[in-house]
Formats: C-alpha cells, structure tokens, sequence
C-alpha cells in the first residue's frame, strides 16, 4: 500500500473541532432519576471545542491514536496491508474555546503529530507541531429555542499551515509530515433537533485549499465535501454516549493548470463516542472510530481504527 504513504494531507482535526454531536443510545432509567435535557448535554459529544449552553469558557487537552489496517486505491478498491507493512498515528492537542456572545463562540486548537511508518522491512517515524486549526459557531436558531423548530447554526473555520509538508519530510517515507502545506477553509451548517431525551443533527461542510508549489509544480485542490449524520440520547447528570457516520468526498486535482486522473478522494468514517460529566467544571470526552474497510466505499484514503480522549476544564 506504498502509494498511499504519498497522498495530500488530509486534515481531520477540523471537522473533529466542528462536528456537534453523535448519536446516542442507551436504556431507560429507573424510577427517581433525573435526565439532563437534550438541548443542553447533547454539545460536545465527539467535538469537545464545542461549548454546551451553559458554558462560557473551556481549555483542554486531548489525545489520539490511529493504527491503519489498509487502504482504498483510485478506483475505490480495498486491500489489507501487508505482511511487514505497519502505520500508526499519534497525536495529542491542546485546545482552548471561549463564548464570544450568547450564541457565538470561538476555539483554538494546537496539534502535536507522530508517525512510525515501515514499509517493505524499512521504518521512518517523525513529528513535531501539525496545522493549527481555528473554527466558529453562530447558532442562529439554539437547540431546544422552539419546540417544534430545529436548531440551526453556521459553522466556519480555518487551518493555518503551521506543520511540517510531507515534501519537507527528511524521511523516506514522510513520517515526519505534520501538515498540508497550504491555507485551508471550511464554512457549513449544522441542523439539530431533540425530543427529550434524544437528539438527532445533520451537518454539511464545505472545504477549499489554498495553491501552493511543489518542485515547481503548482498544485491545484478541488473543494472537499464533508456530511455528518448523528443521532443520540442523553443519560443522567449530563452524560452521554453514542455513535455517528461521516462521509468526506473531494473531486479531481490539477497540476500546472492540467487535471491528475484518478487524484479524487473520499472516505466513510462510523464511531462511538461517551462523555462523563461527574460536574459543571470537569469533562472526559471519548471516541472509538473507523473507516469501513469496503470496496467503494472509499478512494486514495487510508484505513484504521483509532480512538481518542479528551480532558476538559470547564468554566459555566
């Protein structure tokens, strides 16, 4: 799966700091315990940079491990690694969000990356500062704001690149690589309804990068379109758990103006997440997720299983 290793970065931190909520499942409680309301613990669930309705300022840290299992080709067939061939993923990140007014907010997020790569009995690993992402929300209509009327929020960001290209790799396989090497912004909307004590959203993303040039070769990227469906239910004392599904496609790029056959890519990603919410100041915030390993259902895009946690101090 060599011709993997070689692909445009592709930077999920900013959906992560912009997806709201996953779905949740869970049994009934008994009798005497008290559910916290859909519209206020539903935030947050696999996004910790997202403040719930109460909260007014937050920082944290968060870390994540990823070990790929295989890889979709250009034509959106799948094959396992092979024997001897391994790749993991390390990252952890600092975070700060804060409430600019009643219904808008802002984060920050810094990632540190690593990577061991061995392909064909040779390893490289590398790391250092990746992209730093900063992301918005307005909610222009606030979950639970109308009874019979959803939730409807835009949603912006922007990453900055701070890391390290994969052209800027000393190594021979680009484990040290830590960002794209370009300017990238999304903007998006997110739909969210609740019926205590479920709640459901529908996210849209739209992502542009900038140009940039590699050996005198200006690349050229075509939007990346992003959607997240989540459904979910909330359990007591402002916890929850639940799952979700992404699904990412970006059309063809161009060099030098020329378009590259078969440089499109997509993915699908499905997840489980929780959060444990023991107070008003103190949050832990968990995803367990993967892209299904299908033929076509995914292409130039690697697969894996990884998980993530999230510390959070809260300020309401």
């Amino acid at each position: 799966m060599a011709w993997c290793r070689f692909l445009t970065f592709h930077d999920r931190r900013v959906l992560a700091g912009m997806v709201a909520l996953c779905a949740v499942i869970g049994t009934g409680a008994g009798e005497g315990v008290s559910w916290a309301q859909a519209c206020c613990a539903s935030a947050g669930l696999i996004a910790p940079t997202r403040l719930r309705s109460y909260e007014d300022f937050a920082v944290g840290m968060a870390a994540r491990g990823r070990s790929v299992f295989g890889a979709f080709d250009a034509n959106g067939g799948y094959a396992g690694e092979r024997d001897g061939d391994s790749e993991w993923n390390l990252e952890q990140d600092l975070f700060g969000v804060a409430r600019l007014f009643e219904r808008s907010q802002v984060a920050v997020l810094i990632p540190f990356l690593q990577t061991r790569r061995t392909l064909n009995g040779v390893a490289a690993s590398g790391g250092g500062v990746g992209d730093v992402a900063v992301s918005a929300r307005y909610d222009f209509i606030g979950l639970g704001e109308h009874r019979l009327v959803p939730g409807l929020a835009i949603l912006a960001a922007a990453v900055l690149p701070t890391g390290t290209p994969p052209e800027g790799a000393s190594d021979p396989w680009a484990a040290g690589a830590t960002g794209q090497g370009s300017w990238q912004g999304t903007v998006g909307a997110a739909v969210e309804q609740a019926w205590e004590p479920y709640f459901v959203t529908v996210n849209g993303l739209v992502t542009w990068r900038s140009t940039r040039t590699v050996a005198a070769v200006k690349e050229t990227f075509a939007p990346r379109l992003t959607a997240v469906l989540a459904v979910g239910r909330v359990l007591p004392r402002l916890s929850t758990v639940g799952l979700y599904a992404s699904f990412m496609n970006q059309g063809t790029n161009s060099a030098d103006g020329a378009a590259l056959p078969r440089s499109g890519a997509s993915s699908f990603t499905g997840g489980l997440a929780a959060t444990l919410s023991p107070n008003d100041r103190w949050r832990l915030q968990g995803t367990l997720f993967t892209e299904v390993p299908v033929a076509s259902w995914g292409k130039n895009e690697t697969a894996g299983l990884g998980l993530s946690v999230s510390l959070l101090r809260v300020w309401p």
